[in-house]
């Protein structure tokens, strides 16, 4: 039978009619398990998008380190800290450096998580006229010093790797500004993409650069297969061939966030990272990100950014976070840890 003059007209005028009659999306899932599609709730949506203000991290304040013993690392880093104009404070089982805004703290474990297999470091900014009195001064006392460079176009240099006590890898970056001690913060994940939408979606870096995904980033990997670009480790690649057998030598896709004068770099490692628990939002190491927002802003945008990389017919994406007091606790995907200091 042949179709009435307009019935298709009519099929789409009841298919919008039905459509308008189901539920639609909302932020309000956990109210309804959590999952699907629930009953809208009038003007929520419009209320959010005016009072929600996006994330403002102006600078990287601190770290938080696990060591195994507290009078070891103060050693280690005296060395590295001596043209510091800063305070130790030791107290129970922490111990803090204090240099203007910034701090490094330690948490004293008899087993310090550090994720040094997959390359996630501090770098800390030494005057240059000493970054190698520096390392030969750790050098003499034992400790192992590597000479690497990575790919921020500031990192294009040899520069000194060495592990402290504990197993935490520092990096020294010769500098003339006394001013910022943590030059950058470095973290593995194991889904690039995710880590994009974490750092620059969801912490609202601004991107500085991007690495690997170039012609010319491969043949610097293949120059590091041959002993002729001394990179570290964790930037570069070299999986087997199926084909050929042969190592295949590849560049890490990095990306470069960064948050007033220092930078966090995101690797795509190809190790093993061994994630906590997905409750854990408070845990080591990690680095303190700082904003003048308050905590009550802080978390209204947190809970009300999403992240997902696929368009979802569900609520999904959220960043999971944690308040205390004027703090922010909150994990990537990866199990990298971030405290975001506020306002008070």
């Amino acid at each position: 039978m042949e179709n009435q003059p307009g019935g298709s007209a009519v099929r789409d005028r009841r298919q919008l009619e039905r459509a308008r009659e189901l539920p639609n999306p909302s932020d309000a899932l956990p109210k309804f398990g959590g999952h699907g599609y629930v009953p809208t709730e009038p003007g929520a949506a419009a209320v959010e998008a005016t009072t929600v203000a996006p994330l403002a991290i102006d600078k990287i304040s601190g770290v938080v380190l696990d060591a195994r013993d507290l009078a070891a690392t103060r050693g280690f880093y005296a060395a590295i800290l001596l043209d510091r104009d800063g305070a130790w404070h030791e107290a129970g089982r922490r111990l803090t450096f204090t240099t203007g805004d910034q701090r490094i703290e330690f948490v004293r474990r008899p087993r310090p998580r550090t994720i040094a297999h997959a390359g996630q470091h501090v770098a800390y900014r030494v005057p240059a006229d000493r970054l190698t009195s520096i390392a030969e001064k750790l050098a003499a006392a034992g400790s192992k010093v590597n000479w690497w460079r990575e790919d921020h176009p500031s990192e294009r240099d040899l520069t000194a790797y060495v592990d402290d006590p504990s197993g935490n890898i520092v990096q020294l970056v010769a500098s003339r500004d006394a001013d910022v001690l943590i030059d950058h913060y470095y973290v593995p994940v194991e889904d690039i993409e995710h880590g994009e939408l974490f750092y620059i979606t969801g912490l609202q870096g601004r991107i500085d650069t991007y690495f690997g995904y170039r012609t010319e980033d491969v043949l610097e990997a293949d120059r590091w297969s041959r002993g002729e670009d001394a990179c570290a480790p964790w930037t570069r690649n070299a999986y087997i061939s199926f084909r050929t057998k042969a190592p295949n030598p590849t560049p890490a896709a990095q990306i470069f966030a960064r948050f007033g004068s220092a930078y966090v770099g995101v690797t795509l490692t190809g190790q093993r990272l061994p994630e906590p628990p997905e409750e854990f939002l408070k845990a080591t190491p990690r680095a303190i990100l700082h904003t003048a927002q308050s905590p009550r802003e802080v978390v209204a945008y947190l809970a009300s950014v999403r992240i997902s990389p696929v368009s979802l017919k569900y609520d999904g994406g959220q960043i999971r976070f944690r308040r205390e007091g004027n703090n922010v606790y909150l994990r990537d995907r990866s199990g990298n840890f971030f405290q975001i200091e506020c306002a008070g």
